[in-house]
């Protein structure tokens, strides 16, 4: 897992790993509520981009005292969905007894002692979390699925000839509204929300 930092957070670590070929993720299935990691479904995540942003989002959430999880974990997992249910998010997001592939997510204060590490856990292969290795693993069909709502209000934006400006999509996302970056890679023609939550992460 590497570590990152977000700018606007410097008092956070966030520790970021993905693995392929994991051959435990019943046992881990099991289990995952009591271990310090998000665990997500890596076929659900095609870049960093929209990874981050959903550990944005969940700081942001934290720092305002609106978090609707108990960890900062798990307010990623419903960060990353396009509903405000939390068992919907882990059921669309999280991992279940047959996911080969992993995202594994841990935020840490840096008043909080050093984690116990994902591959002590996971039997599977660790490999760098780039773009590239997420893109080549993604499924289109699943993320169209498990993003069906956000889908369908970008496509009566679209037919209502509304595009949003940078900074109210961003004001959308934060509000929880529009909570997933890849909804503007789903629809192609909003190529604005794709710039838009790209900024909210780099900023």
């Amino acid at each position: 897992m590497t570590e990152t930092m977000i700018p606007q957070f410097p008092d956070y670590s966030i520790y970021a790993g993905l693995y392929v070929e994991v051959a435990n993720s019943k046992e881990l299935h099991s289990v995952v509520s009591n271990l310090p990691f998000a665990f997500i479904e890596a076929d659900t995540i095609c870049s960093r981009e929209q990874l981050f942003s959903a550990v944005y989002k969940a700081l942001i959430e934290s720092s305002f005292n609106k978090q609707r999880t108990k960890t900062l974990n798990s307010e990623c997992i419903l960060s990353l969905s396009p509903t405000s249910n939390i068992g919907e998010a882990f059921k669309r997001f999280g991992i279940s007894e047959k996911t080969s592939r992993i995202v594994v997510l841990s935020i840490v204060a840096k008043t909080e002692k050093a984690i116990l590490e994902a591959k002590e856990l996971i039997h599977g292969v660790g490999v760098d979390l780039t773009d590239e290795a997420l893109e080549s693993g993604y499924d289109l069909g699943l993320i169209k699925k498990v993003c069906s709502r956000c889908t369908q209000l970008f496509e009566r934006l679209k037919k209502a000839n509304l595009l949003l400006t940078t900074s109210r999509y961003i004001e959308l996302q934060i509000g929880g509204q529009i909570p997933s970056t890849f909804c503007g890679r789903i629809i192609k023609n909003i190529s604005e929300c794709h710039s838009a939550a790209r900024s909210v992460t780099r900023r």
